[in-house]
């Protein structure tokens, strides 16, 4: 997420997990980088970054360099965070170009594969010597379950049956002018809708962070 020391002799404990399970993989060069570049004596807190901006370029710089592999590990902490999104969303757009090369860590027996990006200090904690690769799954624009597609041919059957209805009222109020008296035409007709768009993410467990 963020730098948690300017010296970059300081190994922590993020560091460590990295190495110690990327190395028996076969990894020799391992590239750290931040999702943001500002260091903060403690927590991360996203909204007192005035400009991401330089940490922006300097990924787009660094993902020129042609890695073999490129594991992303924001973790699944500030989710609901707007600023923390959009630099995530930000990330991920860049990354469009190397989809091929992205992965993300999970255990080997399949424990936490409900979460995507796990956090190196999440997964040294949880399962450490148990890392696998897995490909990054990029968010795609979600296709409408069967329950909407129900939904919108309820809608239209029901929209159809509507002007059915009126046309049929409306044919019935042309026979009434001529047989009734004209105060009965007026009438009153209300066609309500309610709906609720409840588009809701579970929520991960937070991680321990540094």
């Amino acid at each position: 997420m963020n730098p948690a020391s300017e010296d970059i002799s300081i190994i922590d404990t993020t560091t460590t997990f990295i190495l110690n399970n990327l190395i028996p993989m076969g990894y020799a060069t391992i590239t750290i980088c931040n999702l943001y570049g500002e260091l903060f004596k403690q927590r991360l807190k996203p909204s007192e970054v005035p400009n991401n901006t330089e940490n922006r370029k300097y990924l787009e710089e660094v993902l020129k360099r042609g890695f073999d592999t490129i594991l992303l590990g924001y973790g699944n902490t500030f989710l609901a965070n707007k600023f923390v999104k959009e630099e995530k969303a930000y990330l991920r757009k860049l990354l469009n170009s190397y989809k091929e090369k992205v992965v993300d860590i999970v255990d080997d027996k399949g424990e936490y594969e409900r979460l995507t990006a796990i956090h190196p200090l999440m997964a040294g904690r949880y399962f450490p010597g148990r890392w696998k690769l897995r490909p990054f799954i990029f968010e795609k624009e979600k296709a409408k379950t069967g329950d909407e597609r129900v939904s919108d041919t309820t809608e239209k059957t029901n929209g159809e049956k509507m002007s059915e209805k009126t046309a049929k009222a409306r044919d019935g109020k042309q026979s009434e002018k001529i047989m009734k008296p004209a105060k009965e035409e007026g009438e009153k007709k209300s066609d309500e809708k309610s709906g609720s768009n409840q588009d809701s993410e579970p929520v991960a467990p937070v991680e321990a962070t540094e």
